[in-house]
């Protein structure tokens, strides 16, 4: 058991400007007004397909720090856009890209409560079009590849900036999250950690083809082709090319690079994922010891399971591999001891859209428990009626929104020469059909839920050990304000001693929801009873009778 109940648990100091209080606590609560947002800062290089021609492309991201913040040492989430490892348009669709609306005010508000909140782009390709099941299978999955290794470099990178100055004044703590495509790169990094793992039957060509090509069933993804999980090695392949313009004859063969190793010797190591949308490829890859998960997913969506099937991509709307979705691997996490930093956290939120709040209710509709790492989400069923585009789908994404006749404009820009030359109003209505009533009014009330559902569960994991956690006492208060709890973690009450005499105390849960209060104490020890509390983290504010007051984490187990 870690010692979390002798530490003062704080990093750093707030300032006049930025005291914390009882409800206003740095990390849960908006602690700044102003953002400041370091545009497409190069984190690595890699080689990229996207153009079917190998070739080195940089890779960029965006990075959100609050204004007038003094922490040196801020906690650090990573989020990865959606997109179907194709760029916006190319893609069908308007998303895919580290500005993609939703990301960029999820990152805003993530700064504002003190993080370092970072969007990223990864590399993009692989071969949708192909009339082969197995080209389409193997191409997306070693999309899925170069992506979570490009994930994985950007945390290695923003690691070794510390020690660079640390220009983004960033600690030693990473949560990483994802939307839809991004979501299965986040989970990658939370439970993908060995080189066999992607050597599963699911990832093996064993079609005809193979075997008649190779003599032996093949692995989509080779790590000596693609490098390793974390990018740090070299990868490469053989090819023919022809050396002298001779269009009859090919006769050279070439090695072509397919990987370059990214800040070698620093760790990629995350403390925390979520997904909104998106699947895990196979939850065998959840061990007991791995970081904590949560997760939002529609119960419907219709290109990621909601439980374990065949993902279907949304470009084609092809069946590619079985994946598994946030309920079974929220249950093995949960299962195995790896969520209970969860416990006691409530689950149901606020939403002023479709009335579906309360994760409990929406468990029991999809047939399962309530997890505190879970939100299941139930969005209206789509019409039965056909549109004037084709048939509406459920609505993965209501968190999601966009200009849509820029879109509709761009997407006939983009076709206009190819096999579906449509109209821009067309595309604008293909573009909501999984989002019928789409709007930046209902995006930003989902992205109220996403806040309101992940904030404390980041905040919870992240701060597992106690190390986040932020007092508004001075240096010189908190060396004249010795205070203990004692037993913490305890099964039953909790004795708060102090130097000085405590006038009051009060309890509140990771949302900022008051659970109990005692006032007028006026002397040196009090006791926190249990009251039937649930087991879970919970925030104690405790002040003295000199005004000071200080923010403990305690843990009823």
């Amino acid at each position: 058991m870690k010692k979390i109940y002798s530490r003062l648990l704080f990093t750093s100091l707030f300032f006049a400007t930025i005291a914390l209080n009882a409800q206003n606590n740095r990390y849960l609560d908006a602690m700044f007004t102003e953002v400041n947002v370091t545009s497409d800062v190069t984190y690595g290089s890699n080689i990229g397909i996207i153009t079917q021609a190998p070739a080195l492309e940089d890779l960029k991201l965006d990075i959100y720090e609050p204004v007038g913040d003094t922490v040196t040492n801020r906690p650090v989430v990573l989020l990865l856009h959606t997109g179907t490892f194709l760029p916006a348009v190319v893609n069908g669709q308007a998303t895919g890209d580290k500005t993609d609306n939703a990301l960029v005010e999820l990152c805003t508000r993530l700064a504002k409560k003190g993080y370092v909140a970072v969007s990223a782009n990864y590399r993009l390709g692989w071969n949708p079009l192909s009339t082969d099941p197995e080209v389409r299978r193997s191409t997306l999955a070693q999309a899925f590849y170069r992506a979570q290794q490009d994930a994985r470099t950007a945390v290695r990178f923003l690691r070794k900036s510390v020690g660079e100055g640390n220009p983004y004044g960033i600690g030693n703590k990473f949560a990483v999250g994802g939307d839809g495509t991004g979501g299965y790169m986040a989970l990658a990094l939370a439970a993908l950690d060995k080189d066999e793992e992607v050597l599963l039957d699911k990832f093996i060509d064993k079609s005809d083809n193979a075997i008649a090509t190779y003599g032996q069933p093949v692995p989509y993804i080779m790590q000596s082709v693609l490098g390793n999980l974390e990018a740090t090695d070299t990868g490469s392949t053989k090819s023919m090319v022809d050396h002298d313009n001779d269009t009859t004859t090919v006769d050279i063969e070439v090695d072509v690079t397919l990987c370059v190793p990214n800040h070698v010797g620093y760790s990629s190591k995350i403390d925390m994922a979520f997904n909104f949308g998106g699947a895990m490829l196979d939850t065998v890859w959840i061990e007991a010891g791995d970081v904590p998960i949560a997760s939002m997913q529609n119960i419907n969506d219709e290109f990621a399971p909601y439980e374990v099937d065949v993902l279907t991509e949304p470009v084609n709307n092809d069946p590619i591999l079985e994946a598994h979705g946030s309920l079974p691997l929220i249950r093995r996490s949960t299962a195995l001891g790896n969520n209970d930093c969860f416990a006691g956290l409530s689950t149901t939120l606020v939403d002023a859209t479709y009335g579906n709040g309360d994760a409990a209710a929406n468990a029991a509709t999809a047939g399962h428990a309530d997890m505190p790492g879970l939100f299941p989400l139930v969005t209206p069923a789509p019409s039965a009626s056909p549109t004037a585009c084709g048939m509406q789908e459920w609505d993965g994404a209501p968190w999601q929104w966009w200009n849509n006749a820029i879109y509709g404009a761009s997407a006939e820009a983009y076709n206009a020469s190819g096999a579906t030359p449509y109209p821009a109003a067309t595309w604008s209505c293909v573009a909501t059909l999984s989002n019928p009533d789409m709007s930046e009014t209902k995006g930003l009330a989902f992205v109220d839920m996403l806040e309101e559902f992940f904030s404390p569960r980041v905040y919870a994991a992240l701060n597992a050990d106690g190390e986040i956690e932020q007092s508004s006492l001075s240096t010189l208060e908190i060396s004249n304000y010795n205070m203990s709890i004692f037993p913490n973690p305890s099964d039953k009450e909790m004795q708060i001693s102090a130097n000085s005499e405590i006038s009051s105390y009060s309890v509140f849960d990771l949302t900022g929801k008051l659970i109990l209060s005692q006032s007028d104490i006026n002397a040196n020890t009090a006791i926190i009873p249990r009251n039937g509390l649930k087991n879970g983290l919970y925030l104690a504010q405790i002040s003295d009778v000199n005004g000071n007051s200080i923010t403990r984490k305690i843990i009823f187990k």
